[in-house]
């Protein structure tokens, strides 16, 4: 049977998350049509490297992205680390005939992205972002509906993020409050998600925008530890570091035939996790709400007023995706389900030749939006999103 050996940069959660998820993959999905063997992970940190390895059971840890990078035996280099290096390693697995998969957002700032689009299609390689959300077997649902055309014509769609996971003023300073390091805030944080949901669900293009972005806490203490974001590490209260990245973020934005509305927040309070979309046509509209993770409600313009609703559609075993998981409905995938699917897809393209998806060329275009939306908010003005 085939292997592809997997060589992981960032041990941190998201390292580790990527690591167990190749594992379930394998476990879930079987060895056709390669089994995923992940050969080895590096982080800057070599203590933390040796560490994350020994908890996900991988034999070799480096200190050196480029040893893993250079190694002839490495089929697939996946970045999770901080976003100001994902376009270093990105080009020089590209350049080493690497086939990438790399965390949201593609990379630092739009050229950079533009130049790995580039960059791996022009080599060939196949490449994915980590925009696990869209993985969810339930969007698939969605988009029949208003491929069936039960929507009617789509004249305006509502996306949103919001939650309080750095609403924490105790919270150590990292990366994700550096604009230097992240190269946004809220928009491309979390922002992502909600344009990847867009462009997952509709044959559209964001068009235009309107941002405004808002900082709320204007520091946080200093590390005491390295690492990053994680729930309950606290800093040195003696000092602390100005934030540069933005909090909050509203957007108006127009596509071809409607426009549309998203609010993103890392910061409010009482909001653990709440991520989804409305999507309205003329004819019907599309709910989603993470809350009900494997559900989507679907309302049609249709019969006696008095018996119109929403109808709740839900998920199950008839998508093999999930069946190779859960075997009847209802039981309810999750975050780590979808970062499973999302090895599996990238197993499946690179063993089988084929593009994965979200690819490169996706990644770029949701980042597209989101350097139109800082500079809409540096400009105050409605800003065009380049074709």
């Amino acid at each position: 049977m085939r292997k592809l050996q997997i060589g992981i940069i960032g041990g941190g959660w998201m390292g580790k998350v990527h690591a167990m998820s190749y594992r379930t993959a394998h476990s879930a999905f079987g060895p056709e049509p390669a089994i995923p063997v992940v050969a080895v992970l590096a982080d800057i940190n070599g203590e933390a490297a040796e560490a994350a390895a020994r908890e996900c059971g991988i034999e070799r840890a480096v200190a050196d992205w480029r040893s893993v990078v250079d190694d002839p035996s490495i089929d697939i280099v996946d970045i999770c680390t901080p976003n100001d290096m994902h376009f270093d390693i990105a080009m020089a697995a590209i350049a080493a005939g690497k086939h990438v998969y790399c965390e949201k957002p593609l990379s630092h700032n739009i050229d950079q992205a533009r130049r790995m689009a580039e960059a791996a299609e022009r080599r060939g390689v196949i490449t994915m972002v980590g925009f696990n959300y869209v993985q969810n077997p339930v969007h698939k649902l969605g988009r029949a509906a208003i491929a069936r055309g039960d929507l009617g014509d789509v004249v305006y769609v509502r996306l949103f993020f919001n939650s309080d996971f750095m609403a924490d003023r105790s919270l150590q300073h990292t990366w994700r409050n550096d604009v230097n390091r992240a190269g946004s805030g809220v928009i491309g944080d979390i922002g992502a998600h909600c344009l990847s949901y867009f462009y997952h669900m509709l044959d559209r293009q964001v068009e235009e925008v309107l941002c405004d972005l808002r900082f709320i806490i204007p520091d946080h203490p200093a590390p005491l530890s390295a690492g990053a974001f994680r729930s309950g590490a606290q800093g040195d209260p003696n000092r602390r570091v100005p934030n540069t990245t933005d909090d909050m973020a509203t957007v108006m934005f127009r596509f071809h035939g409607g426009t549309g509305h998203m609010e993103m927040s890392r910061v409010s309070t009482g909001i653990r996790f709440d991520i989804g979309y409305d999507v309205v046509g003329t004819g019907g509209m599309l709910r989603y709400n993470y809350e009900r993770i494997n559900d989507l409600d679907l309302y049609r313009d249709t019969g006696p007023i008095e018996e119109r609703g929403f109808v709740r559609m839900r998920m199950g075993p008839t998508d093999p995706r999930y069946a190779a998981l859960l075997p009847v409905s209802a039981l309810g995938l999750g975050y780590n389900d979808y970062k499973a699917m999302e090895a599996r897809e990238i197993i499946e393209a690179v063993a089988s030749g084929r593009p994965a998806y979200p690819d490169f060329r996706f990644g770029r275009r949701v980042q597209e939006v989101v350097a139109a939306c800082q500079r809409s908010h540096a400009e105050r003005a409605w800003v065009k999103v380049p074709a």
